[in-house]
């Protein structure tokens, strides 16, 4: 059965066109939720014997999409030379396989590496030799990635709206 000439399930087919800028928007205000929260908390320091906050990293993966693609074009040539994973400013994971459809939060996770050690005796938390452990939250870092974040949430909330623009003239059809 079709309904306007579309086959049953076309207008499905039509929208999940916007389920990989919208998983994108997602993913981007949790990384601009996680960079604030670490901007809050680059101060902070704890008592001797306990640890400060430590910097928190949003975690990504390719979503996986239905097989095909999902109805969504996509080049047949990447249009950037492939940088292996693991290498210097390549990803560090595998990339997504034909078919995938967006990205996707797969968790935070706390950045192991320490905090500077300040020597502050007159702190309230410095130890018995006068240093005071802070977050090992970079600001300068956190700002950079903020600004990225920011700019990839206005780029997924433009393909959005290109999206929305082109079902909307589709259906006028």
């Amino acid at each position: 059965m079709s309904i306007g000439g579309l086959p049953q399930g076309g207008v499905r087919g039509l929208l999940k066109g916007l389920s990989a800028p919208a998983s994108g928007l997602r993913a981007q205000k949790a990384r601009i939720d996680t960079i604030a929260l670490n901007l809050a908390n680059a101060g902070t320091t704890a008592p001797p014997g306990e640890m400060p906050y430590r910097r928190q990293v949003v975690e990504l993966a390719a979503q996986p999409g239905p097989p095909g693609g999902g109805g969504v074009a996509r080049p047949a040539i990447p249009a950037l030379p492939a940088i292996p994973p693991g290498a210097p400013g390549g990803p560090t994971s595998a990339p997504g396989r034909p078919g995938d459809d967006g990205v996707r939060v797969v968790g935070v996770a706390e950045d192991p590496g320490e905090g500077p050690l300040v020597y502050d005796p007159g702190h309230p938390h410095a130890d018995e030799q006068g240093y005071v452990r802070y977050p090992n939250v970079d600001t300068t870092r956190e700002l950079v990635e903020l600004l990225e974040a920011r700019r990839l949430f206005e780029a997924n909330a433009s393909v959005f709206e290109a999206m929305k623009s082109v079902l909307r003239r589709s259906l006028e059809i």
